[in-house]
């Protein structure tokens, strides 16, 4: 008869964390556990739900892998490790290596996990969900994801009907925006100093990310910070105040600040005094970023703003849901509909282009094999979306 295994499962969903979980079950998981820790304390044969601080070794190499804590279960050996996902394959390797056999993903161990909607028939597209996932950074991200899962994209496709050939290029279209929530854009706060910069950048974030101080040059350099802008998720850089500084550190910030806001998607030109004009290094670069131009401390006695000016206070509240807007529009997601048929993978764009383009010549049996790859797979395909259109 074949021995039963002992099974190593990574436990927590793919993709960078704080920490992940390997767990180790079957007859041999002591004998391959006592191969790879190292318990830091002396005492051995830990009680059940014990645990024990050590580290993941590898003897061939005498290489520390990881410092883990392992507690021992009636259903098997916890194994707690940091969670990148180097460190993740680099444990599971190691436990293979010492007869354990290795399950890389969050389903049960039997592997039994099915990533079809209950509504489609739909694996594919289920399977590049939960690689997608880890990414999002933001509830509207992983709506839009999801909803391809349980709709749009997929019902698009499964149909009984087939779409017109527009339908899936405005699939294909959609990627962009997809890529907008999953790669977030880079929003800049540049102006002079105490405009106000480092109040509103830690008003965005939601917590304090940086100094507030009525001296001028508190902020000697850019602080870069993740925030989410109504469902919207950026990086939010918060930079020092733009002056004519001597020779010396403050003249070193300033140009990082200009550096900043010249590889910058979308920059905030913050101004208390509404005067404020473009600067002219901002046209300089390769490319000019969506520049928001904002008259800030309207809570305080200030001149008139005039022309087309966002007005805010960081402190009342004024204003920042229009400057929230102003920042959505910008990144080009303004009225965004999570629900919308999008490709959110480029085998997806790939095949798509592919069926509209059989569409376009007549050729439903080879349109509908397309829209049956897609939901089906397999998942290899060019990773140019502009190849399904030759």
């Amino acid at each position: 008869m074949t021995p039963e295994p002992t099974t190593a499962v990574l436990c927590t969903a793919p993709g960078r964390g704080g920490i992940a979980v390997i767990t180790l079950v079957g007859p041999r998981a002591e004998e391959i556990l006592t191969g790879a820790f190292r318990p830091i304390s002396d005492h051995k044969d830990a009680p059940i739900n014990t645990l024990q601080l050590g580290h993941l070794s590898d003897e061939r190499t005498g290489a520390a892998l990881d410092k883990v804590i392992v507690c021992r279960t009636r259903r098997g050996i916890e194994i707690n490790i940091h969670g990148g996902p180097h460190i993740a394959r680099r444990s599971l390797e190691l436990l293979a290596s010492l007869g354990a056999q290795p399950h890389n993903c969050d389903a049960d161990p039997d592997g039994s996990l099915d990533a079809a909607h209950a509504s489609w028939n739909n694996p594919s597209i289920g399977s590049e969900l939960l690689t997608a996932l880890p990414r999002t950074r933001s509830t509207l991200a992983v709506a839009a994801l999801s909803s391809q899962w349980s709709g749009g994209l997929s019902e698009l496709a499964a149909a009984d009907k087939l779409p017109r050939a527009d339908q899936l290029r405005a699939a294909v279209d959609g990627l962009e925006d997809i890529r907008k929530l999953l790669v977030p854009r880079e929003v800049v706060l540049i102006g002079p100093p105490n405009a106000g910069k480092s109040t509103l950048a830690n008003v965005l974030v939601g917590r304090e990310v940086s100094i507030v101080h009525h001296t001028a040059g508190t902020t000697r350099d850019w602080v870069r910070e993740p925030a989410v802008i109504n469902g919207v998720p950026i990086w939010l850089t918060d930079t020092a105040g733009l002056w004519d500084a001597p020779e010396g550190i403050n003249s070193e910030a300033v140009q990082r600040a200009r550096q900043c806001a010249l590889e910058a998607d979308i920059v905030i030109l913050l101004d208390p005094e509404a005067g404020a004009e473009v600067p002219g290094w901002l046209d300089t670069g390769s490319r000019r970023p969506e520049l928001l131009p904002v008259t800030t401390k309207r809570d305080q006695p200030a001149v008139e703003a005039s022309g087309r000016r966002i007005e805010i206070s960081a402190m009342t509240g004024r204003g920042l849901e229009e400057l929230k807007d102003a920042v959505v529009t910008a990144a080009g997601l303004n009225g965004f509909d999570p629900k919308t048929p999008r490709a959110f993978t480029a085998r997806q764009a790939c095949i798509l282009s592919r069926g509209a383009d059989a569409i376009d010549a007549g050729d439903p049996i080879a349109a509908r094999n397309a829209l049956r790859q897609l939901l089906r797979g397999p998942l290899t395909w060019p990773a140019n979306p502009s190849a399904g259109t030759r």
